[in-house]
């Protein structure tokens, strides 16, 4: 996994909860990587899902609402280091359907080793746009949280629905986008 990833993940676990309980995660999980991180590098996998697993022990905190803050945490993140420019992209809409021909086309140009979800977008209706997210790591509710940060980015209100989930036996996951007025 991309070490912006865990980079982000570390700001987040510090910012909300303190050095200590990140290191905490590091001391208790026992990283290869020592919980050493730089966004242009590549990670085990196992790291964060290890510190992710640990932490829902420690807060009680359902893993899917971690996920999902984490997703809205990192959105802010991704934004401002993404490679691509984004300038011209004034609307939730279009930057949705930019991730996987714009966003993840640069990404993969400067970081080729990186493995990065895939989207299939279906256009039905002028007020949804529906997402079918697929990934071997099957990190939907991730996927979900940034949905929610790029909604807060564009001032757009939406309703998000997850009808269909790789975690209940599909073969990828939808996540439906509602957008609201006002």
């Amino acid at each position: 996994m991309q070490g912006s990833i865990y980079t982000a993940f570390s700001d987040m676990v510090i910012e909300q909860m303190g050095m200590e309980s990140w290191n905490e995660l590091i001391d208790e999980t026992k990283p290869p990587s020592q919980g050493i991180y730089t966004a242009g590098e590549q990670y085990q996998d196992s790291e964060l899902i290890n510190m992710v697993v640990l932490l829902v022990e420690k807060t009680g905190l359902p893993i899917e609402q971690l996920l999902e803050s984490f997703g809205e945490f990192l959105f802010d993140k991704l934004y401002k280091n993404s490679p691509a420019d984004l300038s011209n992209i004034d609307n939730l809409r279009d930057f949705l359907l930019a991730i996987d021909s714009v966003i993840h086309v640069e990404v993969k140009r400067l970081h080729p080793q990186a493995y990065l979800p895939k989207f299939k977008y279906i256009e039905d209706r002028d007020d949804q746009l529906t997402l079918q997210y697929f990934s071997k790591r099957k990190l939907c509710h991730v996927s979900v949280g940034l949905i929610k940060g790029a909604a807060n980015k564009f001032k757009q209100k939406i309703q998000l629905e997850h009808p269909i989930c790789m975690h209940k036996g599909a073969k990828y996951c939808e996540l439906v986008v509602i957008f609201k007025e006002g």
